[in-house]
């Protein structure tokens, strides 16, 4: 296991390495957008070259776009748009669920006409609750490129439950159980995929490590976090959304590697 982290984090270091070299700085747009019955921001990390697909990133509880400023512009680094609104609702997460798979859906029919998106082109990221609101979401998007789950929560068991509608490829990254991650309750999302490639559990990361950055707050309340387990998850969502996005269509994960559970130190 130590061997495939180093090899993801060399990997991810190459791959951004290239990008800084070869093109030309990312372009970071913000753009007033109708998510759901709102209007909300939306970031936009625009890499320098011809993009190979696209990232959309959900936020946690009560949090803000600006929560994955990091993980925006190293996925625009290698060559991925990053996506990145504010989601509409605090309280209701399976409204987010909904409004992010109209927003997509608006993403496809033109909402932003510099960003042409085919859905086998994206991929779709959430982190804590908005991790629940991306499987909800993934779970009415057939054709969607994948799901990466960071660190998800699942109070109910309705995350469970449309995790096992999600006929796309998916990957979950958990950390420590604790309070704020319900007890590691994305296991239970994690276990119900259909075609999930792997689990990845990131040894002694905090919840908080899957914001990009993070800040006190988080800290205070759901443990502390560091620059070492930041870059680790974030070339982790690089490599893997890399290889959702650039796979053969025809590829299919065997069935030992859809069963595959993996503890990063």
């Amino acid at each position: 296991m130590m061997l495939r982290a180093c090899a993801i984090a060399l990997a991810a270091t190459v791959v951004l390495a290239a990008n800084a070299q070869e093109s030309p700085a990312v372009v970071l747009e913000t753009h007033a957008m109708q998510l759901g019955s709102e209007t909300r921001d939306v970031d936009v990390y625009r890499p320098g070259a011809a993009p190979v697909g696209i990232a959309i990133v959900a936020h946690g509880f009560a949090r803000s776009r600006a929560r994955h400023r990091d993980l925006g512009r190293a996925l625009a680094e290698a060559g991925i748009v990053a996506v990145v609104p504010d989601l509409p609702s605090v309280l209701n997460l399976w409204t987010n669920g909904d409004a992010l798979a109209e927003f997509e859906k608006r993403l496809e029919d033109g909402a932003l006409p510099s960003l042409p998106v085919a859905r086998d082109r994206v991929v779709l990221v959430g982190t804590s609750a908005g991790g629940l609101a991306t499987v909800l979401a993934a779970a009415q998007l057939s054709g969607v490129a994948g799901w990466i789950g960071l660190d998800p929560v699942d109070r109910t068991g309705t995350g469970a439950a449309a995790a096992s509608r999600v006929s796309a490829p998916a990957v979950v990254l958990l950390a420590e159980p604790s309070l704020c991650n319900l007890m590691a309750s994305g296991r239970g999302i994690a276990e119900a995929l259909p075609r999930r490639w792997r689990t990845v559990e990131i040894g002694e990361a905090s919840h908080c490590d899957f914001e990009d950055p993070t800040n006190n707050l988080c800290q205070v309340m759901c443990g502390a976090s560091s620059e070492g387990a930041r870059s680790q998850i974030r070339a982790e969502i690089v490599t893997t959304a890399l290889e959702m996005l650039t796979r053969p269509k025809a590829h299919e994960p065997s069935a030992t590697r859809a069963k595959t559970t993996e503890s990063v130190p």
